[in-house]
């Protein structure tokens, strides 16, 4: 199976493609706000995941649920979530289950904060993250898994591929078809290993 690399290739091509929309495709505008870009700041100098925790725990992500009130692309953030990856195995390693767990719900926050922005290249960025903390809870197994804990993960696959579809906006158009459809493949393939329910229904059913 092709891992996150294929996924920073197509954040690139992601990025690249808003920059040089194609003909006849006006680039999605934004509205100003005196409160523009104080998020990407703070987020531009967080340098590793213990700087993370002390932005998530600051930042009112729970507040988001229809958005956050402005609209900025934030800037990559792969070297403190990929930290949250290294340490949730590294706590696994020692029977450290419930620690390990919280690192990857992290990253599930992390994402929200991304999403919350709106926009395709946050949405990309957003399912970065997601993807590799699924891909870690597979690799960790139930033990760690069932013990992840997050209001941000949705109950379903349909519920998460919804907000994806809201918040990505008008930006959806200005990628291919192709590009969406993996996007979404990879989302829902993040739910299943991320959802303590999806876990307990592959358990049955094996």
């Amino acid at each position: 199976m092709k891992t996150l690399p294929l996924l920073l290739t197509i954040l690139t091509a992601s990025a690249s493609q808003l920059v040089a929309a194609p003909a006849g495709l006006a680039p999605q505008t934004r509205e100003p706000s005196p409160m523009a870009g104080k998020i990407a700041a703070d987020l531009f100098w967080v340098a590793d995941s213990r700087k993370m925790d002390e932005f998530l725990a600051k930042v009112p992500v729970a507040q988001w649920r229809n958005g956050a009130p402005t609209r900025e692309v934030l800037p990559e953030t792969t070297t403190a979530w990929r930290d949250y990856a290294v340490e949730a195995r590294a706590l696994a390693r020692r029977g450290r289950t419930d620690q390990a767990a919280a690192r990857l719900a992290q990253m599930v926050k992390l994402a929200a904060v991304y999403r919350a922005h709106g926009g395709l290249q946050n949405m990309v960025q957003a399912e970065e993250i997601r993807y590799l903390a699924g891909r870690t809870a597979a690799e960790l197994g139930s033990g760690v898994t069932a013990k992840i804990q997050s209001p941000y993960l949705e109950k379903t696959a349909e519920e998460c591929l919804a907000i994806i579809e809201s918040w990505a906006g008008g930006e959806k158009g200005q990628v291919s078809p192709s590009f969406w459809q993996q996007l979404q493949d990879r989302a829902v393939l993040t739910h299943a290993r991320l959802s303590r329910a999806s876990r307990a229904g592959l358990a049955a059913n094996s």
